[in-house]
């Protein structure tokens, strides 16, 4: 190992005060105790917690500061069960606070230990799961209402483990199958067997097509019983995981019994009516459009989503309907407008769905599609459909990141071992320099990956609610970058070039100057040995509209077409050994940053011959 080789002069770090420092400064209770229950250390956390000081902490038991009896006893039942085990324990706990009596919960890592004169006594580490039990509480709860609901609308529910085949039901799945309760769970076949002849493959293939990401899965088909009987049913679901490599893992959805609607639709013979009759029942709203790209149609339920008066709505151009449209939305989440879902839809392009805010009271999150037709008397169909809860629940998982990133601040099994040797064992004086500075680096990385952890999940739970939009001159952001850049040794200041006259784009300065400085930082990284770095803007034309081009260019090592295609994935590094610093999380701030303000990030790389990212922004009018 290597020692360090710093001035003899420089006053050493004392490793009993600086391992106290990080004991105290860690978040998570600390402590170890005696046989009888008495405190032998504690921390600034376990002090807060019972009201006193670390040092008042030392030769006391739990009772001298928690007024909850059976806690007490219970730590120390605990405690002395694991000191009389050589192994060390995982125990969930709680403990009251000695202020305001509310009770908390930890999760404490408890390791016996045994000391030269034979004594047991134990050390503790506590890690404080309080918010993580109300989540699950709060989700549990959600789940039994949901549950409810299910059961009072007559809703079929499905859960199927693509990676096991088993599909898992609820008793209304069955009874519309007419099934018993030994068929809850079962192997996909027995549902392909139900299904009817003439409906099989249209049905598997909108699975499949909904398995590859192209939307969500919807079909009406029909349904062969045991009995000979034939039922309709609308089957609907979606993709909720995926693994690391893309590929779909589980996927849920609800199945209704449509037959009577379906009887009902043969009896009268009548598409208009029954469309108008499904309109007027479902809670997703609709608008459809005639031959002229005029409004000749909305639904009760976009009126009631929007606060729009549908019976205004007939004849407007869809400019016009796009423009009051997003008029009603919140400046974070404007409806992009009907024509560029059109161009979308049109080029085939695989787009993922659009969302808009609406600012009417109680602030709903609406998913935003659009279907093409090719009758004479409907051009295309919008539809509207309320996700606010599913925005809420992808909130709790942003929230669930955002906890997850907390727990990094336990100490790393490096920071703890090199900790230990100073603590016990005798070193000369460059080794202990050079343990007290692998603690700190390391801890500095992890306090990187913390803060990016915590901005990447900010950006993702606000989904740029807190950004603050404005026009923004391109010319002066980037050279606010530049400026700023603090450029490796040795190295000169990347060439910047502008293509034509100075160009403006609606945008959060601060965010953008993030992205950017993310991007230049990478292009000297990945190009340790030198060469130029280029930085062009300009405005061209990219699918049908004027954007502006930000390109960085540099000389570097480049990617792989294989790597290219991860770039942006949370934790993917295109270096594996190591050598380039990073915690590789920029480029997925990058994309997330560029995508919420309506841009695409675009990179070109070749394995040797150096990598161009561009950003590509909106131009503002």
């Amino acid at each position: 190992m290597k020692r360090s080789t710093d001035n003899a002069n420089t006053p050493a770090i004392d490793p009993n005060t600086l391992l106290r420092t990080v004991i105290d400064e860690n978040p998570n209770i600390i402590l170890m105790k005696d046989w009888d229950g008495k405190f032998l250390i504690g921390n600034r956390a376990l002090a807060n917690l019972y009201g006193t000081t670390p040092d008042e902490l030392v030769g006391k038991d739990d009772g001298a500061f928690n007024p909850n009896t059976e806690q007490v006893a219970f730590f120390l039942q605990n405690v002395r069960e694991v000191m009389s085990q050589s192994e060390t324990q995982v125990v969930m706990e709680e403990s009251t606070n000695a202020a305001t009596g509310e009770v908390s919960y930890y999760q404490s890592i408890k390791k016996p230990l045994i000391t030269r004169e034979g004594k047991r006594q134990i050390l503790v580490i506590a890690n404080d799961v309080t918010e993580l039990k109300r989540m699950q509480t709060r989700l549990e709860e959600s789940e039994r209402r949901l549950r409810y609901v299910l059961d009072a609308t007559g809703e079929g529910v499905w859960d199927w483990n693509i990676a096991t085949g088993v599909v898992t039901h609820n008793s209304r799945w069955c009874e519309i199958t007419g099934l018993d309760s030994q068929h809850m769970e079962h192997p996909l076949d027995l549902f392909s067997a139900l299904l009817h002849e003439d409906d099989k493959g249209a049905v598997m293939q909108r699975l499949q097509k909904c398995m590859r990401g192209e939307g969500v899965y919807r079909s009406e088909h029909r349904m062969r019983l045991n009995n000979g009987q034939v039922v309709w049913v609308l089957d609907r679901g979606d993709v909720v995981e995926r693994d690391a490599a893309g590929a779909p893992v589980r996927m849920v959805g609800s199945f209704t019994d449509i037959s009577e609607r379906k009887a009902n639709e043969l009896a009268l013979g009548v598409r208009t009516e029954l469309l108008n009759a499904i309109f007027q029942l479902s809670p997703d709203g609709f608008v459809s459009f005639d031959s002229e790209m005029r409004v000749n149609y909305a639904s009760p339920a976009f009126a009631s989503m929007t606060m729009i008066d549908a019976a205004a709505l007939n004849g407007v151009t869809e400019e016009a309907f796009s423009e009051l449209l997003s008029q009603q939305c919140l400046p974070t989440g404007r409806f992009r407008g009907v024509q560029r879902l059109r161009e979308d839809a049109a080029a085939g392009r695989s787009v993922e769905r659009e969302l808009i805010e609406l600012s009417v009271p109680g602030h709903r999150v609406v998913e935003v599609g659009l279907r093409l037709s090719s009758s004479g008397a409907v051009s295309q169909i919008l539809y509207f459909r309320d996700v606010t809860h599913e925005t809420e629940v992808d909130q709790m998982k942003s929230d669930f990141l955002s906890t997850a990133a907390h727990e990094l601040r336990t100490p790393m099994a490096s920071i703890y071992g090199f900790a230990e040797v100073l603590l016990t064992q005798e070193l000369d004086e460059d080794n202990r320099k050079e343990f007290t500075g692998i603690i700190f680096r390391q801890s500095e990385l992890m306090a990187s990956i913390l803060n990016e952890l915590l901005d990447l999940a900010r950006i993702e739970a606000r989904r740029g609610k807190d950004f603050v939009f404005d026009a923004v001159s391109v010319p002066t952001l980037v050279d606010a970058v530049v400026r700023g850049f603090k450029l490796p040794e040795e190295r000169s200041a990347p060439r910047v070039l502008l293509v034509g006259a100075p160009m403006e784009v609606f945008g959060d300065t601060k965010k953008l100057q993030q992205a950017l400085l993310n991007v230049l930082s990478n292009a000297y990284k990945y190009s340790p040995q030198g060469g130029d770095v280029c930085l062009t803007m300009e405005v061209t034309v990219r699918t049908s509209r004027s954007m502006v081009a930000i390109r960085i260019a540099d000389q570097g090592i480049g990617l792989t077409s294989a790597q290219s295609q991860r770039v942006g994935e949370r934790f993917y590094r295109a270096d594996a050994s190591g050598k380039v610093p990073g915690t590789g999380l920029g480029m997925s701030i990058v994309k997330e940053i560029i995508g919420l303000h309506g841009g695409e990030l675009e990179l070109t790389s070749g394995l040797g011959s150096g990598t161009v990212v561009t950003l590509w922004l909106p131009i503002h009018p």
